[in-house]
């Protein structure tokens, strides 16, 4: 007698996820397998769909499909598909797993973050975040964070500014940052991300952090002491050595320049004022600046600026201050 094997679906996820419960099934031919490897070859984006549905697949395998409260939602929706499709015993826990499956592919945020919270600061400000799982993140001034948990991982995203975070390592749930066109996996560390002029500077404080961007999707290596940036094209400095007193000051009120060029000064200190500073002569704009400077006294740190370079700050209006000769 001639076995019958099932039609495959029309959708790519629906394609995916026929596969994977295929694949699991005592009763798939070996012409089905190679039926699948030419699936699979098709494009990458048919890879892609596997490895999501495989992944979503893992996280339902041994969980109980009548009282996992993660499949309530998804349960609702699906009632009648699953009546319609019910066959022996034997096979109702993997065809509603199936069903599931395809549900959680055609709902990935649904899926993938249970939760999401979002904390920001206004100029001038400075915040403590002390997370559910431990962690902690140090929020400096203009800056956001939204912080997302899930049931493989968590991941916070720095939409602007600065922050420190601090993480309480769990291998089951790794925490990753995502800054810009670049993200950093945590390896149990604390570590440093500012966004600035259109760049991200990783700095790792203590442990170790590995660092991917769209044009080096490889992850480097951070180890404690270095830094690493990059832009908005992905592309990736090799790591320096830093300064973690420099790096971390803002913490304390206060930041520290060593021959820093004048224009990224300005940057940094714009984050904490509301007013534009401004290099009116680009020639002036790599003078290197040196020293301490209050976040909380713009008045004093101009001053400072004003004597030991050979320009001055000349205000044009409210909301401009310029630097000339």
């Amino acid at each position: 007698m001639n076995r019958t094997t099932p039609p495959i679906p029309s959708s790519l996820h629906e394609q995916a996820s026929h596969w994977v419960v295929r694949l699991r099934s005592p009763d798939c031919s070996a012409s089905e397998r190679r039926a699948f490897q030419d699936w699979l070859a098709l494009s990458p984006q048919h890879r892609q769909s596997y490895q999501k549905a495989e992944a979503i697949w893992r996280e339902f395998s041994g969980a109980d499909v009548q009282t996992d409260p993660r499949l309530m939602a998804a349960r609702d929706g699906l009632r009648r598909a699953q009546i319609e499709r019910r066959r022996a015993r034997r096979s109702l826990r993997l065809s509603i797993a199936a069903s599931l499956l395809i549900a959680a592919i055609g709902m990935p945020l649904a899926w993938d973050w249970i939760n999401t919270d979002c904390y920001s600061t206004l100029k001038g400000q400075r915040q403590h975040i002390a997370l559910r799982d431990g962690s902690t993140i140090e929020l400096n001034s203009n800056s956001q964070v939204r912080v997302r948990y899930g049931w493989r991982g968590r991941e916070a995203v720095l939409d602007r500014g600065e922050a420190l975070f601090s993480v309480a390592h769990d291998e089951t749930k790794p925490f990753d940052v995502v800054a810009g066109h670049g993200k950093i996996h945590d390896i149990g560390t604390r570590f440093n991300v500012c966004m600035l002029n259109n760049a991200a500077t990783v700095s790792v404080l203590e442990g170790e952090v590995a660092v991917a961007t769209e044009r080096r999707p490889d992850p480097q290596t951070l180890l404690a002491g270095q830094q690493i940036r990059y832009d908005t094209r992905g592309l990736a400095s090799a790591p320096t050595r830093f300064d973690a007193t420099t790096v971390a000051a803002w913490r304390d009120g206060v930041l520290v320049f060593k021959k820093t060029a004048l224009a990224e000064v300005l940057a940094q200190l714009s984050r904490y004022h509301d007013i534009e500073l401004r290099v009116a002569d680009p020639q002036l704009q790599n003078l290197k600046v040196s020293g301490d400077f209050p976040t909380d006294d713009l008045n004093l740190a101009l001053n400072a600026i004003g004597a030991a370079l050979p320009i001055k700050a000349v205000r044009k209006n409210e909301r401009l201050i310029e630097f000339e000769r």
